[in-house]
């Protein structure tokens, strides 16, 4: 059988490194499966390629009026250069790998041009809570497939798509380049580190860290460019642009994941700790559980900071327990290695193909 021919869109984060995002999972599909072209797709309006003008202002209101909100021109623009491909049937499917940014017409196009045999696929990726905001139903119906990342998501899609077009596949992990240090700082100080921005909880995590005060080898490194609150406080290291190798050297040398969060679904973060051996501190949420369990991560339901900052206690007295709880966090990132997971990808690909014969 000819390999399926996939022609998949991403969102370009300026914050994400060469080694984070879904499109790491390309280069584990099998070629003899999956023939795949990636293309980027500006977080912007950068890649319209018309000059500013008040034609593009009234256009971009339209386009972010249908109730996908974060959808700019870019997104049109891959959408629109994406559609001779689909109307002469010269790929197979089309996948938009960020389903909230991308896909508001070309699924509604390809469905209303009989001679398409074009199948769609969209994943989507923020919590229920977010996900009115940014997806009109309307839309996502058009799509032949939706994946998600969290089996917290159900619910939502579940309202207004039939079970069998709507399929959960776990994010992974690049296992390879993030993993545990062949050597250890052995400075005596211990080290928690929290990564990214996007529904930390830092009121949360201010608490912890001012508890933790008096006992000034505990450090707080914070990988962020944003504000957190948590800025002055002595035992608080912030970290701002590193690279990929800067930022896998952080987790090497840190001793927990603390990742209190408002809320998630797949978490970059998570994945990139455990895969680096780190036992982690976290939130009692559904999307977290789907990812890790109790022989990884002490889970805490409501951030409460006593009961987070109990457990980073208890993990800095226990130094056997947390090597333990590190080893199986690494076992864990390996099961979840991209390696696998395009396996997972594969069968899908293969079974939406199969549908359309």
């Amino acid at each position: 059988m000819t390999p399926i021919r996939v022609r998949a869109f991403y969102t370009r984060y300026p914050h994400w490194g060469a080694y984070s995002g879904f499109r790491q999972m390309c280069p584990y599909l099998s070629p003899a499966a999956v023939d795949i072209s990636l293309q980027a797709v500006s977080d912007s309006d950068e890649d319209w390629p018309l000059p500013e003008n008040p034609l593009n202002r009234h256009l971009r209101r339209y386009v972010n009026g249908q109730g996908m909100a974060w959808y700019k021109l870019s997104d049109l623009a891959a959408e629109i250069a994406a559609t001779p491909a689909a109307i002469t049937n010269a790929v197979d499917i089309i996948h938009f790998f960020d389903g909230e940014h991308t896909g508001q017409y070309l699924p509604g196009w390809i469905k209303r041009w009989r001679r398409s045999r074009v199948k769609t696929i969209g994943t989507f990726h923020q919590p229920p809570e977010v996900l009115p905001n940014v997806v009109n139903p309307n839309i996502v119906r058009a799509l032949d497939r939706v994946t998600l990342v969290s089996p917290s998501q159900m619910p939502y899609f579940r309202a207004f798509l039939p079970a069998e077009r709507v399929q959960t596949i776990l994010y992974g992990i690049d296992a390879e380049f993030f993993r545990p240090a062949e050597s250890r700082k052995t400075d005596g100080i211990f080290r928690c580190i929290t990564v990214g921005h996007w529904m930390r909880d830092w009121r949360a995590m201010r608490a912890v860290v001012e508890a933790f005060r008096p006992r000034q080898h505990v450090e707080f490194h914070i990988v962020t460019d944003r504000t957190t609150g948590l800025e002055g406080l002595p035992n608080v290291r912030r970290h701002e642009n590193v690279d990929d190798e800067s930022l896998r050297g952080l987790y090497q040398q840190a001793d927990v994941l603390f990742l209190p969060l408002e809320n998630a679904t797949a978490n970059n973060s998570l994945l990139e700790g455990i895969a680096c051996g780190l036992p982690v501190v976290s939130t009692r949420i559904e999307s977290v559980q789907a990812y890790v369990d109790e022989t990884v991560a002490e889970l805490v339901a409501g951030n409460e900071p006593e009961a987070l900052a109990a457990a980073i206690c208890r993990l800095h007295d226990d130094p056997d327990r947390r090597a333990r709880m590190g080893a199986a966090a690494r076992a864990r990132a390996e099961a979840l290695a991209w390696s696998r997971i395009a396996v997972q990808w594969e069968n899908a690909y293969a079974t939406l193909r199969q549908q359309e014969s």
